[in-house]
């Protein structure tokens, strides 16, 4: 049977379907390796090659040569990639800072700047603005500063990228004087020193419910000279000079104290949370619509029918 008489026969079949004559014809062609179709469709169903293309962990097939242990190394950790983006950030702040062609001053909050940049670089064009200086973003390569001004009654902000490759000129016009930095040392170690603002209850009145009593450098004081044996037992441990017995001793006696200071301030907000138990009549005497005068509505002979 030929090509033709093998398609007359699937087409002439009952229902598009071929015959039990035409079925062995079929057979007997797939037996000598020849491809048949029916329909457009295979008769030999090929195996799919996509689980031996799928490179996942849950794939039995591919998991056993996969991932490649020895090229794998050990895993980056948190820590190595925040340092590794550090580095990026920093090597193209670097490149940036090469390609400007002029020297970025120091930009404050609230001074008067003005920046020229780049509109087209093919057409040469470029634009001023000026403005006060709002916010100062320090983000490494997305640093910028923001400028604000009024043109014709309309405020305007723009916020200018500190590295951006189309700065062409920036000039601080006017600078506001730095701010004085807070001394970080005390005029003068003496207690007695400002000493009104040291001490209340007999001398001042208390400024809040939270604040009683007297307020004194003790708590200062006490909280200075914990640090001191915090950092000189940390030296010891590290020194190797105390024992487990000995910390352990020391862990008990710094909760306990902890615990009494909690038990404490917990006994003292409910003292002040506590209710009163009062006596009230559940019947008054006198009814509010009894006192009512005879003229008001709400009384007896007044009460609409």
């Amino acid at each position: 049977m030929n090509a033709r008489q093998l398609w007359s026969a699937l087409r002439d079949g009952p229902l598009g379907r071929p015959t039990s004559a035409h079925c062995t014809a079929l057979e007997a062609r797939a037996r000598a390796g020849i491809k048949v179709t029916y329909r457009g469709l295979r008769q030999r169903l090929h195996q799919s090659t996509a689980p031996f293309k799928k490179y996942t962990v849950d794939n039995p097939i591919t998991a056993g040569t996969w991932p490649p242990l020895d090229q794998m190394g050990t895993p980056i950790t948190n820590r190595e990639c925040f340092q590794l983006m550090h580095h990026l950030q920093m090597a193209e702040v670097a490149r940036l800072r090469r390609l400007r062609t002029f020297s970025m001053p120091r930009i404050n909050p609230g001074d008067l700047v003005e920046v020229r940049y780049e509109l087209s670089r093919t057409q040469q064009t470029f634009a001023v603005f000026q403005g006060y200086c709002v916010e100062v973003r320090l983000k490494r390569s997305d640093s910028s500063f923001t400028l604000k001004n009024v043109y014709e009654g309309v405020g305007v902000e723009q916020l200018v990228p500190r590295y951006s490759p189309r700065l062409l000129d920036v000039r601080v016009l006017k600078a506001i004087p730095n701010p004085q930095t807070a001394q970080k040392e005390p005029l003068t170690r003496d207690y007695r020193y400002k000493w009104q603002y040291n001490v209340r209850g007999k001398f001042t009145m208390k400024q809040g419910v939270h604040k009683p009593g007297i307020r004194s450098v003790e708590p200062k004081i006490r909280r200075r000279l914990s640090n001191i044996k915090r950092r000189y037992m940390h030296q010891r441990v590290e020194a190797g000079q105390l024992i487990k017995a000995e910390m352990y001793r020391r862990a008990l006696i710094y909760s306990l104290d902890e615990q009494r200071r909690r038990a404490h301030r917990l006994r003292r907000r409910r003292q002040k949370q506590k209710w009163g138990v009062y006596m009230i009549d559940k019947e008054p005497k006198i009814t509010a619509i009894t006192a009512l005068p005879s003229y008001h509505p709400l009384t007896e002979g007044n009460l609409p029918k």
